[in-house]
């Protein structure tokens, strides 16, 4: 093998391996993919505490964000010094930050876009009411009838009553008694 060819070897496995480490991170760095998992819950955290704090003025928006941040942190099994550490890593390596950012925001463009082409809900209908009767017309009553001798046990107006009412029919007006009269 002469000089030239042993100096190309090594130059194309130089490059070789410098691009295949290029998203290689250090022990006691959340890999790439756990970080954006972290960095998207803590976003959509960021978020909630938002809509939070402007419905409920009694919430400090800034212990809600560290509440909301612990309950991330927790979910993915990371500390806040293990996060803080591979955060900084992140941002002290720019070609690898780029990619971790470009990849959240190309997930929230993403889930956005399929939200807005997904058809919209359907509002949810509650079942009508149930039919009511129909209220039916009055009864044309003969003269001199009383309504309770039409509809016994029942309010005029279709109303149930616990009893009929007794009806007593007048005196005659010439002070001769009536004949008795009952309702059925």
């Amino acid at each position: 093998m002469t000089k030239g060819t042993a100096a190309l070897l090594i130059i194309i496995c130089l490059a070789i391996a410098s691009c295949a480490g290029k998203d290689h991170v250090p022990s006691g760095i959340l890999p790439r993919d756990k970080m954006e998992g972290v960095l998207w819950d803590m976003v959509l955290a960021d978020q909630y505490a938002s809509y939070l704090t402007k419905d409920s003025s009694h919430l400090d928006l800034k212990k809600e964000h560290l509440r909301l941040y612990e309950q991330v942190f927790r979910l993915h099994d990371v500390t806040r010094d293990k996060f803080q550490k591979s955060y900084k890593y992140y941002l002290d390596h720019p070609d690898l930050s780029q990619t971790l950012f470009d990849s959240l925001v190309n997930k929230g463009n993403r889930l956005r876009t399929e939200s807005y082409s997904r058809p919209p809900l359907k509002p949810i209908s509650t079942p009508p009411p149930a039919a009511t009767p129909a209220i039916k017309p009055p009864v044309a009553l003969p003269p001199g009838k009383h309504p309770a001798a039409i509809l016994p046990g029942k309010h005029p107006f279709g109303i149930p009553t616990p009893h009929p009412p007794a009806i007593k029919p007048p005196d005659h007006p010439t002070g001769t008694p009536a004949a008795k009269h009952t309702t059925p």
